[in-house]
């Protein structure tokens, strides 16, 4: 391909080849990539929250999870440290707005959850007795401005793509960040979510591997591994230090009370006491009882 450069005079002056490296500068030519870039993600109103792992936030478009929008987490069951995962975005988001719970497999540990510095009086745990009501819920706490967070567990056999599509215009009308937790099956199966995630253990048990099934701006990207006690390191340190005072603690008492019980053994060899009565055996033991505790 050859470009012909005019003069204001309309007369060509020079002829210029184009390389192979060129073409991809030329202003004409759009790309896919280019589409976060022009779409404006670093503005208000597409916000990004930081998920705590550089490693995760270098592939997402904007640089973490959407503050708006519908996530699918798929894993092949639960427990594998899909949870860990979005810590550092609960941390954030129960500061000053409700995150909501609909059907979760497990009762949420709350001194756990207010141990990793999420705040324990905005989460609302929802029960529903149906595939109907689960998505009402979502949909009502997405569009309430009360919530920046809902996370369900639905039916899997019963959610289709316009029911993802509801939830995902619902989570963008209000501002909220909508979560799918799903079965690793469910990759097969369309969604309207703006980013899809499967999960897997890792070789490690404080190791998460993850791929990126779906993201806006780029392809898919496989086996990123995520080291979770990053996120959760603080909690951990806290509770091995609670746990060696609880040791030494339990060691004292012991201690104290191996003293006592000899101490007992060696006076009742030298002197013979009276039978008490019920009243003064309740006494010692009253008495005994306060000598330990203190």
């Amino acid at each position: 391909m050859r470009v012909l450069t005019m003069t204001t005079k309309s007369r060509a002056v020079k002829s210029k080849k184009t390389t192979p490296a060129d073409i991809p500068k030329h202003p004409m030519l759009w790309r896919g990539k280019d589409l976060v870039t022009r779409a404006g993600l670093n503005h208000a109103n597409d916000a990004v929250i930081a998920s705590g792992y550089a490693e995760l936030d270098q592939h997402l478009a904007g640089g973490g999870w959407p503050q708006k929008g519908l996530v699918d987490l798929l894993l092949p069951q639960a427990g594998i440290g899909e949870l860990r995962l979005i810590l550092p975005m609960l941390q954030q988001l129960s500061e000053s707005a409700y995150i909501v719970w609909i059907n979760p497999p497990f009762i949420p540990y709350a001194t756990a959850l207010q141990a990793c510095g999420v705040n324990t009086e905005h989460i609302l745990v929802v029960r529903s007795q149906c595939h109907e009501e689960t998505l009402w819920s979502m949909e009502r706490c997405c569009l309430s401005s009360g919530c920046a967070a809902v996370l369900a567990w639905p039916q899997e056999r019963q959610l289709n793509i316009k029911e993802t599509r509801r939830v995902q215009l619902a989570a963008r009308s209000g501002r909220t960040l909508a979560v799918f937790f799903r079965p690793s099956s469910a990759v097969e199966r369309s969604s309207l979510a703006e980013l899809r995630l499967a999960l897997q253990p890792a070789t490690k048990a404080d190791q998460l591997t993850v791929d990126i099934v779906k993201r806006k701006g780029g392809w898919p990207v496989q086996g990123i591994t995520l080291s979770l006690t990053r996120a959760s390191q603080r909690p951990y340190e806290i509770m091995q230090t609670l746990h060696q005072q609880l040791a030494i603690w339990q060691k004292d008492q012991q201690h104290k009370i191996g003293a006592a019980l000899t101490a007992n053994a060696q006076g009742s060899e030298d002197f013979t006491y009276p039978a008490n009565t019920p009243e003064q055996n309740a006494a010692t033991q009253e008495g005994v009882g306060q000598n330990i505790l203190h």
